[in-house]
């Protein structure tokens, strides 16, 4: 009986540990990873598109559209992205900036940038980013609490 409750008392320190070590690793991961990126030039009015390929988990990516031009020789008068399927629109945003979607492993991705050139020479450079955004460290920490809590009501039934 006495070893039983030995091990009854070192499980828990066991899991605590594991989840300490855990906790400590995720970091680590934690960066966003970059699933592709390019730059072009946007002269006159102009539309571009890129393909990409769902393969970085986890499944949700950011997209970060920039104007890069130096003003006052290049710039824009309007810019524009969109991530789209062959079907469906996933996401869209109007001069520069960043908006996140949902995407599927192994599915093909479209980013559509759309532009006109503005500043003393009608052209613009911009710059498009997609990354793949890593699982908050804060709900790592909430799941393995709630995993805790359950294993606790477990043992006290």
């Amino acid at each position: 009986m006495n070893k039983f409750n030995f091990l009854l008392k070192i499980k828990p320190k066991i899991c605590l540990t594991v989840l300490v070590i855990a906790l400590l690793v995720i970091p680590a991961h934690a960066s966003a990873s970059t699933v592709f990126e390019t730059t072009g030039w946007i002269i006159g009015t102009q539309g571009l598109n890129f393909e990409f390929t769902a393969d970085q988990p986890p499944y949700t990516y950011q997209a970060t559209l920039a104007d890069i031009s130096q003003a006052p020789a290049f710039g824009f008068d309007f810019l524009f992205l969109s991530i789209t399927t062959s079907t469906q629109i996933l996401g869209s945003i109007t001069g520069p900036g960043s908006f996140m979607f949902p995407v599927e492993s192994g599915k093909t991705y479209f980013a559509n940038v759309f532009g006109t050139g503005g500043g003393d020479v009608g052209a613009g450079l911009f710059g498009l980013e997609v990354t793949a955004v890593p699982i908050p460290g804060a709900l790592w920490l909430l799941g393995s609490g709630l995993f805790g809590l359950a294993c606790l009501r477990r043992r006290v039934r």
